[in-house]
């Protein structure tokens, strides 16, 4: 969607509230692999509920970042870029059959479904099936105000745009082997995909080979951090590490990380629960969800996919970001990973000086990024 223009070898970037990340592939034959990847932290307030507030320090970071890379070299200057979930909208839509022209017919439509008026908004669309009495049109939507903040810091990078996409489009292009025009499976296998984020998380569905809706939850990594600071009396830093490390083991910090943890589990858990009926009483014709998927940041709590499938009587499991990858290099997978540590004195009030260390994969970050650099080898 918002294809702007032809690029051969562009890069995936990948913008958040609070850091942006890159992922350039290659192509040799039928093997894809990483050529390069990358993550920077953003300063604080440059993008808030995805509206780029200090272009300045957005620009600076993007130019870091691509001179930067955690590995490789970024050798293109041409971006797939992705929008913010929290500012678009997507939904497959179902609109008459007519002897009108079908671009008229979803700009009468399309205010039924967006909540912006059509002048302020910029829409793409593309048909997904065409039945006797209807056409199902898959669209998406965005305020003209947003994507001009990201086209001007992207082109005040010096970079060229081959597309802006919604980020549920290029999330599913990363996770499903049905994205792939080589694909010879079965396309009746329905997905219910959750991204975890440190700012928002959102839960998209996906249904015959295309999306059939998605939103934001307010659900976030960062809030589960902050509970935990405040109630341990520790920096975020220690907090951060604290989550990962304890996650839902009940032995540590006196229980209270995973409490909160599983406050947090059991919101999600409610959310999806109603979207999911939500889903079946709007699309009864597309048969029910067969495997839930989880990816973003907030996805490596440690049996978080156990908890959500015993609680939904769904299969759930972690995103594999690397599902169209031919990725065995052992030192580029090393790459991602990071070893976390943290002395336990924090929780006590003795000076025991035992450290807990959890080495975490950190792939599953870079889904929507890898998602984006893919779009130009599929399309």
């Amino acid at each position: 969607m918002f294809t702007l223009h032809d690029s051969n070898i562009p890069f995936g970037l990948d913008f958040s509230d609070s850091n942006l990340k890159i992922v350039q592939l290659n192509k040799n034959k039928n093997k894809i692999k990483l050529q390069a990847i990358g993550k920077i932290n953003l300063p604080k307030g440059s993008i808030e509920n995805g509206e780029i507030i200090n272009a300045e320090n957005v620009i600076k970071s993007i130019i870091e970042l691509i001179n930067k890379p955690k590995f490789g070299i970024i050798n293109s200057r041409d971006v797939v870029a992705c929008l913010p979930e929290t500012k678009t909208f997507i939904k497959l839509i179902n609109i008459d059959n007519s002897p009108n022209k079908i671009e008229d017919i979803i700009e009468n439509e399309i205010e039924k479904y967006v909540p912006i008026p059509t002048s302020d908004m910029i829409y793409d669309w593309q048909i997904i099936t065409r039945a006797t009495n209807y056409t199902s049109v898959l669209i998406g939507a965005i305020e003209k105000k947003i994507i001009n903040q990201y086209i001007n810091v992207i082109k005040n990078a010096k970079l060229s745009i081959s597309a802006l996409e919604i980020e549920p489009v290029s999330i599913c292009r990363c996770l499903l082997e049905q994205e792939t025009k080589k694909y010879n499976g079965p396309y009746n296998k329905n997905f219910c995909i959750i991204d975890i984020g440190k700012k928002r998380s959102s839960i998209t569905f996906y249904s015959k080979n295309t999306i059939v809706s998605s939103l934001s939850l307010p659900i976030s990594g960062q809030s589960v951090t902050d509970n935990i600071a405040e109630t341990l009396k520790i920096n975020h830093e220690q907090a951060e590490k604290a989550k990962i490390i304890c996650g839902l083991d009940k032995t540590q910090a006196r229980g209270i990380i995973y409490n909160i943890l599983l406050k947090m589990i059991n919101e999600l858990i409610e959310k999806i629960k109603i979207n999911i009926d939500y889903y079946n009483n709007s699309y009864s014709d597309y048969g029910n969800i067969d495997e839930i998927l989880i990816c973003g940041g907030g996805a490596n709590i440690k049996k978080l996919p156990e908890i959500i499938s015993n609680s939904l009587s769904i299969p759930t499991k972690l995103g594999n970001p690397f599902t169209h990858l031919n990725e065995n290099d052992t030192k580029t997978i090393s790459n991602l990973n990071k070893t976390h540590k943290l002395n336990i004195s924090i929780f006590k009030k003795n000076k025991n000086k035992k450290t807990l260390s959890l080495k975490q994969n950190l792939s599953i970050e870079y889904t929507t990024a890898i998602g984006l650099a893919l779009r130009n080898i599929f399309i």
